[in-house]
């Protein structure tokens, strides 16, 4: 008997802790979300990552618009790998670094990175190759922002323009060691209240490879190369100084137009249509150091400035 009664509550246990697994399975324990990942000073981007990650080094992002959203203001991102990142809209001071690889942005429509950023946020962009597939429109539009700072990049095969520096206040533009190429419009435009400084740039195959519009804008153009555009270096109704630098290759090579006031020295303008013109109350002030030969017309300088 007291064999039975302990086989018949073993059985009894056996039967509680079924029925007991049943209700376990048939209403589960609710599991709480993770939290979200928290904004960090400094994010990564892999073209193996996930956006869905917390865009850490090891844990990185796959787009700079889901790592510019973890960072905080004044930040960085990081490409780790050679890949493409996809067009950003840029709304704060933040750093985007790619160095030892290429951080891509293919935009084969609309625009590649937009900058509305602050009044006083700076924004930087290095190492990157911007890419519109012949169909993009801009490559890097600027409408706000204290400064932005491109270095190390290549922008090329957008239907407009490379950069479009546009902002609605004054700004500030800083290009270095960039290529900017095959543009329909613009390979670099200042317009607005924009100032800007250009060094060791290549601007190639664009409508005009670099330009600034306006009376509120002035820039500085030296150690560059503008070459087999329509227009190399223009100024509309602006001030543009251009040091040693060449411009070759291109229908005119230096513009100023509209009362703008382009100052040239120690520059090379050969094998142009046109070396330089002045249209419009433009005028192209030579500081008499230039090497101006073998263009279709070499053209005239409004004044011949001695130097000092």
């Amino acid at each position: 008997m007291t064999a039975m009664k302990a086989a018949l509550s073993l059985i009894g246990a056996i039967s509680i802790a079924a029925v007991l697994q049943t209700v376990a399975q048939a209403n589960p324990p609710t599991r709480q979300p993770p939290p979200p990942p928290t904004p960090q000073t400094r994010t990564y981007v892999s073209g193996t990552g996930n956006d869905s990650n917390p865009c850490t080094a090891t844990s990185p992002c796959l787009t700079f618009a889901a790592a510019l959203a973890l960072t905080t203001a004044g930040g960085e991102i990081y490409v780790l790998n050679s890949a493409n990142y996809g067009p950003v809209t840029i709304n704060k001071a933040v750093t985007i670094t790619s160095e030892g690889a290429m951080g891509g942005v293919l935009a084969t429509s609309g625009t590649a990175i937009t900058i509305s950023a602050g009044a006083t946020d700076v924004v930087n962009l290095r190492g990157l190759d911007i890419d519109g597939g012949n169909t993009g429109g801009i490559g890097v539009q600027f409408n706000s922002g204290q400064a932005l700072n491109v270095q190390k990049s290549v922008i090329h095969n957008f239907s407009s323009s490379g950069i479009n520096f546009a902002p609605s206040g004054t700004s500030a533009l800083f290009v270095s060691d960039t290529t900017v190429s095959n543009n329909g419009s613009n390979g670099i435009s200042l317009s607005n209240s924009a100032t800007g400084a250009v060094s060791r740039v290549t601007a190639s195959k664009n409508g005009a490879g670099i330009l600034a519009v306006g009376s509120s804008v002035s820039l500085t153009v030296t150690d560059s190369v503008a070459g087999n555009n329509t227009y190399g270096i223009g100024g509309s109704s602006s001030a543009v100084m251009v040091r040693n630098s060449t411009v070759s290759n291109n229908t005119v090579g230096i513009s100023a137009d509209q009362s703008a006031v382009v100052r040239v020295g120690q520059s090379t303008i050969t094998a142009n249509g046109t070396g330089w013109q002045a249209t419009n109350s433009g005028q192209v002030i030579s500081f008499g150091n230039n090497n101006l030969a073998g263009n279709t017309s070499d053209g005239t300088a409004s004044t011949t400035v001695a130097l000092e």
